[in-house]
């Protein structure tokens, strides 16, 4: 309680802090065991170094050095005192050489959220890229449907994200720039009995069965978007969580598959799936780059950003000759 009191008392504009000038003072001097030499070494008086330490004496209420006529000795209570500085300037160095690299980009931590088309088609390409040239950044990409990945932005608990469209109800606590553009096809099976129908019409396929995102996936809200306005009412033959998902089954011809054309480039070339040319179905979204407003972003986020946006080219010019 005693100790307690002296704190409060002496702290003065301290606010009841160790003051760090005066520690580092206290260090140097117990160095050097001599004021004018710690003075000389900080090239400041020596009057100012002895009452520096006669503060911090007064604060922590204990002695610091014997003073003598042959020249300081510390005490016992300096010699702990002067352990904990050790650490703790050694931890302030280690801090600022942690911001420095985190500067310099030689370390960092980055997690992205990214719904299914960007999180399997374009970001691990991206972030592929991205840790050739900063291999000391540690990436975390977590895969959810835009719903769930747009609320755990929300709470902060990603940096960054990516989502299969516009998320206009969240203008006001998001930063939304478009990365791509990205086109919704009609897929099936070479064998299915669609891939001999010559331009059939969206009610005609429609009619064949449907294999569909689950309900929260940006793919599926842009194609329900596009059939409502074409006035047609679209049935689900197959719900599925995921795009590897539905190529599977519009494979095995379980339906017609509605999917990015980003997420069917191997399957086209190994025609196992063809894109059916139907006539009204023109489906496109934006990929679309949303971060919160007014958040720092830490070293490694703006490289990041700043990658992913420099690549964008790279991928548009991809889609364009696919």
């Amino acid at each position: 309680m005693a100790n307690q009191s002296r704190r409060n008392v002496n702290s003065g504009s301290s606010g009841g802090q160790l003051n760090f000038h005066q520690l580092h003072i206290f260090q140097m001097v117990a160095t050097h065991l001599s004021f004018s030499r710690a003075a000389e070494a900080m090239e400041i008086t020596q009057p100012a170094v002895s009452i520096q330490v006669q503060e911090l004496e007064k604060f922590l209420g204990i002695t610091l050095f014997h003073r003598r006529p042959r020249g300081l000795r510390i005490t016992e209570a300096g010699d702990a005192v002067l352990a904990y500085s050790q650490q703790i300037f050694a931890l302030s160095n280690q801090l600022v050489d942690t911001v420095q690299e985190m500067e310099d980009l030689q370390t960092g931590h980055l997690v992205l959220g990214a719904s299914t088309t960007p999180g399997e088609y374009v970001l691990p390409l991206v972030v592929g890229r991205f840790r050739q040239v900063y291999p000391g950044i540690h990436v975390e990409l977590v895969i959810g449907n835009t719903r769930t990945i747009i609320q755990r932005i929300l709470d902060r608990d990603m940096n960054l994200g990516m989502v299969g469209n516009h998320v206009d109800e969240h203008s006001n606590e998001l930063e939304m720039v478009d990365f791509q553009d990205d086109e919704i096809v009609m897929v099936a099976a070479p064998s299915h009995p669609a891939a001999s129908m010559e331009r059939p019409t969206v009610e005609q396929i429609v009619e064949l069965g449907l294999i569909l995102r689950e309900e929260g996936s940006a793919t599926r809200l842009s194609a329900e978007r596009r059939f409502r306005e074409l006035g047609i009412a679209p049935k689900a033959a197959i719900e599925l969580g995921s795009n590897e998902a539905v190529k599977q089954a519009a494979t095995a011809g379980g339906g017609i598959g509605i999917i990015s054309r980003l997420g069917i480039t191997a399957e086209l070339k190994a025609e196992m799936l063809m894109v059916l040319d139907v006539q009204g179905w023109e489906c496109r979204r934006p990929l679309t780059l949303i971060q919160p407003k007014d958040r720092y972003l830490s070293p490694s986020q703006r490289a990041f950003r700043e990658f992913l946006m420099a690549e964008r080219l790279s991928f548009t010019n991809t889609a364009s000759s696919s």
